[in-house]
């Protein structure tokens, strides 16, 4: 199946990570997501930390993509200084309790009532990187555990594991074991392969999705 069928596989209030190598380029996947989720009428919100968006941006222009949904997508922008998308609200890079208020109160701007968002969350493997601490990055993963079954969104983790194991802890098997499905992204002769390691869809447990 196409990557952006997946879409139509999730369920609000699911919290579902997309692991890839450096390796690959996740700008492709992002890319056929927001399409379906274009096609579908469901709004999308990017949590873009440092400057990932105006990356994935670049690539998709690069190799000749229609970047209109990612210019088109509200934005919550953590840190970084290049604006992608529709910004809705710059967060400084922090962590902690000033985060996750600043946060909470720029998603509760950006929600829409009686809609369901589509929150790709990319960039987050450089915050665990800067993170001061272990307390720091179990913070995080805490607040990410609490939007879990939050049915105002799908939320879209883009997690670079080669990043993430170079960290003194590694942060990615707790992520693994909260999100609601797992992906993991291989690149191939024919592009990016996405296989459903685990999904609260059994239609989908092991199923490929290809770019």
């Amino acid at each position: 199946m196409e990557v952006g069928e997946l879409v139509k596989y999730l369920k609000p209030g699911e919290t579902v990570l997309i692991k890839y190598d450096s390796k690959n380029m996740p700008a492709y996947v992002l890319h056929y997501l927001m399409e379906q989720a274009k096609e579908k009428n469901m709004p999308v919100l990017v949590d873009d930390y440092l400057d990932t968006l105006y990356l994935y941006k670049t690539h998709l222009e690069l190799s000749g993509y229609d970047t209109t949904s990612i210019e088109s997508a509200k934005v919550i922008k953590v840190g970084g200084i290049k604006e992608v998308g529709r910004i809705v609200e710059k967060i400084p890079l922090s962590t902690g309790p000033a985060l996750k208020e600043n946060y909470r109160k720029a998603y509760q701007k950006a929600k829409i009532e009686g809609k369901t968002l589509l929150n790709p969350v990319i960039g987050l493997e450089k915050f665990f990187v800067i993170s001061d601490s272990k307390i720091d990055m179990l913070s995080e993963i805490e607040d990410i555990a609490l939007y879990v079954g939050d049915k105002t969104r799908i939320a879209l983790y883009f997690l670079n594991e080669d990043v993430l194991g170079s960290t003194k802890f590694n942060p990615l098997p707790l992520l693994e074991s909260l999100a609601t499905t797992l992906i993991a992204a291989k690149r191939d002769e024919r592009g990016c392969l996405l296989t459903v390691v685990k999904s609260i869809n059994p239609e989908i447990e092991g199923k490929r999705f290809r770019t």
